[in-house]
């Protein structure tokens, strides 16, 4: 395989992965990194409610025999997730047929995040040469196993054979579900027909019209998504054959993936049309934008008409742009969001301000009156805001008016303050009504721990920031 192939399977890959996850997971508005390439837009739950396409490559090598379980391991201390993720596709594609299963066990006792990254490469190498086999031993592992390696060998099966994939997935769509209710399969979907849709687009389309409602959404957004990465020209034109429902999906993933290559151009088109298309798929490039260029997104809000789905945009936006510059992604959230819009937003936007600016993310917080505005600021600095003396920030988390809020922030805090200061926070923990039971009495060990000299890590309690 060749270099520049195996980073561009690579990053697929894990984008194809990531989506099936998020799928079986359940996550809610969860998002994955974006690429900034047209040519690598992973599947994403968006905000306003769509599923993007998704697109994958593979490319079968010759197998030539495995290496050792000591350079599988010598390849995942190697630094650099691409250098990683290159080495276990080359150590992977030399792995004959028989010996797929084998390499399963040496994976257990690895750290998650290596075991979730080498599972996903594995299982899709697996699907290319016998999919069904590798479908059935995903049911087979454990959580959380089973949604990597599931996503693993639908991945590797939609790259290699699409249209086989397609007629498995007719014939037995359960098989695919990731959870209860059917969970993840609009990623499925969108992923046989991205594939396919880089053979025979017609052929995708014929069977995407098969399905049934959302998946038959989800079905179309895959090929035009893909379609128009390659050429948005030819996607317009398939596109404008359809009719009703069907078009504006079309048309809302071509608007999704023109909006990473050609803003401008995708601007001109989406002008030309009207309606409900229009808003449709304005919302849909705006937000696709704001992951390769948060600052330009927040300019092209002021196009979408207001309303609800509107201020969850602005919301995301002003999240997005945060995690490049803080401070101009707070002025423009505060100073042009609706009421609505900073509610959303604003923890997130204090959290990530809190790290470069604290004292300006205090003075916003204490402008507030009590309300949702005030207790989202609230956590988000406590959240987002690691290195301030916890002394203070427990007193500022039991300032939160919810009552369920309150109890996660101090919570946070507490465990925070056992490590830094024990003999304090037993003396909290004797009056504080903020922390429950079970929780006091795991912190107050831990403080414990930490009085007696012990190295304690950080507490076990992650919030929602």
């Amino acid at each position: 395989m060749k270099p520049n192939i195996l980073i561009a399977v690579a990053a697929l890959l894990i984008g194809g992965a990531g989506g099936l996850l998020i799928g079986g997971a359940g996550n809610d508005k969860a998002k994955g990194t974006q690429s900034e390439q047209s040519g690598n837009l992973p599947a994403r739950t968006s905000v306003t409610g769509r599923s993007g396409g998704t697109s994958e490559s593979a490319a079968p090598a010759a197998p030539r025999g495995g290496k050792s379980s000591g350079g599988l391991r010598e390849i995942l201390a190697e630094p650099g997730q691409t250098n990683r993720i290159m080495s276990l596709l080359e150590y992977y594609s030399d792995l004959d047929p028989d010996q797929f299963e084998s390499e399963i066990k040496k994976l257990q006792g690895l750290p998650m995040s290596q075991r979730m990254l080498a599972m996903n490469l594995l299982f899709s190498r697996w699907a290319e040469t016998d999919p069904k086999g590798a479908l059935e031993q995903s049911r087979q592992m454990g959580f959380p196993e089973m949604f990597m390696a599931r996503a693993g060998a639908v991945s590797g099966w939609a790259a290699s054979n699409p249209e086989g994939l397609a007629r498995e997935y007719t014939s037995n769509p359960d098989d695919f579900s990731m959870g209860p209710g059917g969970r993840g399969s609009g990623d499925t979907v969108a992923m046989i027909a991205g594939e396919w849709a880089k053979q025979n687009p017609e052929a995708a389309l014929k069977w995407a019209r098969t399905l049934e409602g959302r998946e038959a959404g989800d079905a179309i957004s895959g090929i035009f998504n893909e379609m128009a990465q390659q050429d948005p020209g030819a996607a317009l034109r398939m596109a404008t054959g359809l009719s009703g429902e069907e078009r504006g999906d079309a048309y809302e993933s071509i608007a999704e993936s023109w909006a990473i290559s050609d803003y401008a151009a995708a601007d001109k088109w989406i002008n030309s049309l009207s309606g409900e298309e229009k808003s449709e798929a304005r919302f849909a490039a705006v937000e696709s934008l704001a992951n390769v260029s948060p600052a330009q997104a927040a300019q092209e809000t002021n196009k979408l008409p207001e309303g609800e789905e509107r201020d969850d945009l602005v919301a995301e936006v002003s999240r997005e742009w945060a995690r490049q510059d803080a401070p101009a992604a707070f002025d423009w959230l505060t100073e042009s969001g609706s009421e609505s819009a900073v509610e959303e937003g604003i923890g997130r936007v204090v959290g990530a301000l809190s790290r470069e600016n604290p004292e300006r993310a205090l003075e916003y917080i204490n402008s507030q009156s009590v309300g949702e505005v005030r207790d989202n600021a609230v956590q988000g600095y406590v959240y987002g805001n690691r290195d301030a003396p916890p002394a203070e920030t427990i007193r500022l988390a039991e300032t939160i008016s919810g009552e369920e809020s309150r109890q996660r922030a101090v919570t946070r805090v507490a465990y925070e303050w056992a490590r830094e200061d024990p003999q304090a926070t037993l003396q909290y923990l004797e009056t504080t009504e903020a922390i429950g039971e079970e929780s006091r009495e795991r912190i107050s060990e831990m403080a414990e721990r930490a009085a007696a000299g012990e190295e304690v890590g950080r507490g076990g309690f992650r919030g929602r920031r």
